[in-house]
């Protein structure tokens, strides 16, 4: 409610979104269905059914490959406890991407920044630079 010199101000919330007043006078009419977008097609076509089945088809779809694994690490780190949690991204970020695991005893004590103490991805070495 607002109040000014000149007016008061109601605001209200409609109890049935959709329904146009032409005043402020109850009359019974029918109620005015919710705009709709417009279309030159004679077919109309209920887009909110459409937007269902396109995410119940994803839902259905099976990743294959390696989004297949990122998926599953994904669901593993949501449903994780904060040490499971953490234990993953200290182990993946410390060992530059080699290792992942989920025990936070084990990654709390490793240093997986000694490249003794983890392995070389496959043929591949590990070698040291001078900057």
């Amino acid at each position: 409610v607002r109040v000014s010199p000149v007016k008061v101000e109601v605001v209200m919330q409609k109890k049935q979104e959709g329904l146009q007043w032409p005043s402020l006078e109850h009359k019974d009419t029918l109620p005015v269905a919710p705009m709709k977008y417009p279309t030159s097609n004679v077919k109309r076509k209920d887009w909110s059914t459409v937007e269902r089945e396109v995410e119940e088809e994803l839902k259905r779809e099976k990743p294959e490959g390696e989004e297949a694994l990122n998926k599953l690490f994904r669901e593993i780190y949501s449903n994780a406890d904060e040490n499971t949690r953490k234990a993953m991204i200290k182990s993946f970020q410390t060992s530059g991407g080699t290792v992942l695991s989920t025990n936070w005893d084990e990654v709390a004590k490793a240093n997986y920044d000694d490249l003794s103490q983890r392995p070389a991805p496959d043929g591949q070495q590990w070698k040291k630079w001078d900057v």
